[in-house]
């Protein structure tokens, strides 16, 4: 089938905040007492912060409540991990513009809120054709709720859909979904499970290039 949506993840992907929320969850996780596994924390990236909190309050049985930590991680957040700080990832804009001159719609599937990606697509001035949160379904990724809804919201079928991701989570929700999936990667960040990649690419410049020779 024709390909003709391109669906971007936000953050890691369009927002080079990724390596920022690390830095968070770091001093987080220290304070609370909490040993950094890498391959677990990479487990947590593309979900919601509630689903990390609660695995991590379970596990290390720690005497705090979800919405608490929540609470002091957004606080942490607007210090350090401002949406408007972070700034893009490097040949992002330029990939969009592109694609859009080739034939694709252009969407964003995020498990961020709808207020954290209208302020992204609003500040950075993204021109996208559809968006939706991971708060909009019941599950967010990996579950492939989030990716069926975008491709509705663009007016495509989601065989016709290629999604960019740098989580697994994300990668299995889009493959769920029946999407293929191009796995942008970050060597600054925890590794990646890719099983659920089709293609992977370091650079969105090297995106284009996968998406040229299609």
């Amino acid at each position: 089938m024709q390909k003709m949506g391109l669906i971007f993840d936000m953050d890691g992907v369009i927002l080079d905040s990724e390596i920022r929320y690390f830095g968070v969850h770091k001093k987080m996780f220290h304070q609370l007492g909490i040993p950094l596994d890498l391959v677990q924390y990479a487990t947590f990236m593309g979900k919601t912060g509630d689903e990390m909190w609660q695995e991590l309050i379970e596990q290390h049985r720690l005497p705090h409540q979800t919405d608490a930590l929540l609470a002091q991680e957004h606080d942490l957040f607007q210090q350090h991990a401002k949406p408007e700080a972070c700034g893009l990832k490097d040949g992002v804009q330029e990939l969009m513009h592109s694609a859009r001159k080739d034939g694709y719609r252009i969407a964003i599937a995020s498990s961020s809120s709808l207020e954290k990606i209208e302020r992204v697509i609003a500040f950075y001035g993204l021109t996208v054709d559809a968006y939706t949160s991971g708060f909009e379904v019941p599950r967010s990724k990996p579950d492939p709720a989030i990716f069926e809804l975008t491709a509705k919201r663009m007016g495509l079928a989601p065989a016709s859909c290629i999604v960019i991701e740098d989580a697994a989570n994300g990668m299995m929700g889009a493959k769920k979904a029946g999407m293929e999936v191009i796995a942008l990667l970050d060597d600054r960040m925890p590794a990646q499970t890719l099983r659920y990649a089709d293609h992977q690419a370091s650079t969105h410049a090297a995106i284009g290039e996968i998406l040229r020779k299609r």
